[in-house]
């Protein structure tokens, strides 16, 4: 299940930005999500430090990663970055297995849910949203010919 949320207020960033066309404009999006996403996972890398076992060689912490999402984007009409786990729900060649992190973070009928990566977006948001924003104006500034 993701959890998404939307930035609003933003019309003038957003006629700045088209006003770059759309290849600038893009690459400022993806540099400003990327920078809001390091946010999320900071958070997440911490909630699953808490939640790994110091006894096993699996790290979930290890695994927790952002990456941009050109199919994504591409459907939204945008920019897109995706925060999770290296991997998913299975293990990476040559790594150790953290595909249990979904049990973790959605819980099993025998064990509660502890989720960390929902947390981490959910208390972040505020940050998240100042941070995109900053950069977007940053970006805005560096890519607008002068």
């Amino acid at each position: 299940m993701a959890s998404e949320f939307q930035v609003q207020g933003l019309d003038g960033v957003l006629k700045a930005m088209r006003a770059l066309g759309p290849k600038l404009a893009k690459k400022g999006a993806l540099a400003s999500l990327r920078k809001g996403a390091r946010i999320v996972v900071k958070d997440a890398r911490a909630g699953a430090m808490a939640l790994d076992d110091p006894e096993t060689a699996s790290k979930i912490a290890k695994n927790v990663t952002s990456r941009a999402d050109a199919r994504g984007g591409k459907r939204n009409g945008g920019a897109m970055v995706k925060v999770g786990i290296a991997g998913g729900a299975k293990p990476l060649a040559g790594n150790t297995d953290t595909g249990h992190w979904r049990l973790l973070e959605f819980g099993t009928s025998k064990m509660a849910a502890q989720p960390f990566m929902r947390r981490a977006l959910e208390t972040n948001i505020p940050q998240v949203t100042d941070a995109i924003v900053t950069e977007l104006k940053i970006q805005i500034d560096k890519l607008t010919p002068k």
